[in-house]
């Protein structure tokens, strides 16, 4: 019998409540899977741990998303650097290259974009540096305060959970007592009416007798039992409604940081949407581009060449 059913159940047999809904995790893609009290229910002894496991997962994810924007600011740092080294590199190649006219002012044009395009990663790689980072970091600081060697919100949580459940513990281990000795007086009167029917005449007294007090001390084993299942189903709302504020709590702080993730998101991608929409670099880098293409004149390039190079040239 599952003592935090909603529903009543009825049976013939002898009350045999668990203390224990599942010892079996739910396996899921959810890294909490490698905890013991994944997948059991939140009311049973010590199954608040996969809370407090949510709340200590809170710092490492702050850490893991600062670790991830680091990243992301080295790779665009890096690769504005790259452009800018490639831009250097082709306007070199260019001054000595064979191409003339028009055509050469579009190709330069076109190096000189990559200049443009590093400067607008470079400014991305400093505001997550500069900003984004640096909120993440103070965040986790003021949110998971050391005491020694654990979280200091984390203890206090823990001790809440245990203070709410203390009561209840040891109403659990109370059942499984009377539920021990009422099977094992069970099991002495089964023992003792086998002995009183197989017995010979003389003996059948002395055993009758016997298997009469094993028989009442079931009787009242039984009544201990049912007595502690039923003050069980008496405490269960309100030490349910303990646990229930300890964990809203948990939530909150829970909410807190998903807020915050959110928040962080909505940064980045207001800094994404500046990098890539209505940048006044990208911007100019295109009207430039532009205007130099516009300018790109075949004929005129050919009529230089013939006039310098070709049969125009006067001897």
């Amino acid at each position: 019998m599952n003592l935090f059913s909603r529903k009543s159940a009825t049976t013939n047999r002898p009350v045999s409540p668990s203390t224990s809904i599942s010892n079996t995790a739910v396996a899921g893609p959810e890294a909490f899977a490698s905890n013991l009290a994944y997948g059991r229910g939140f009311f049973e002894p010590g199954a608040y741990s996969v809370v407090l496991k949510r709340c200590e997962n809170g710092h490492d994810l702050a850490q893991q998303l600062v670790t991830m924007f680091e990243e992301r600011a080295k790779l665009e740092l890096d690769y504005s650097n790259e452009l800018r080294s490639w831009s250097r590199k082709w306007h070199g190649e260019l001054v000595k290259s064979n191409e003339y006219g028009t055509n050469k002012q579009v190709w330069d044009q076109s190096v000189t974009t990559g200049e443009q395009v590093a400067e607008v990663h470079s400014t991305l790689s400093s505001s997550l540096s500069e900003s984004l980072i640096p909120k993440l970091r103070q965040w986790r600081k003021d949110n998971y305060e050391k005491s020694l060697i654990h979280y200091k919100i984390v203890k206090e949580f823990e001790k809440d959970f245990i203070d709410a459940q203390k009561s209840w513990a040891k109403l659990l281990e109370k059942i499984s007592e009377n539920k021990s000795t009422y099977y094992a007086a069970c099991k002495t009167t089964k023992l003792a009416d086998e002995a009183e029917r197989t017995a010979s005449e003389e003996q059948r007294k002395k055993l009758a007798d016997k298997a009469e007090v094993a028989r009442r001390e079931v009787g009242f084993a039984k009544t201990k039992y049912e007595q502690a299942i039923n003050e069980a189903r008496e405490q269960r709302p309100r030490y349910e409604t303990s646990m229930k504020e300890v964990f809203d709590r948990t939530q909150t702080f829970e909410r807190k940081r998903l807020e915050f993730f959110k928040e962080t998101f909505d940064e980045f991608c207001r800094l994404v949407e500046t990098m890539t929409q209505d940048n006044s670099i990208l911007k100019k880098m295109i009207e430039d581009y532009t205007t130099s293409l516009s300018k790109h004149n075949i004929e005129q390039d050919l009529t230089w060449w013939d006039e310098n190079y070709g049969i125009s040239v006067d001897f």
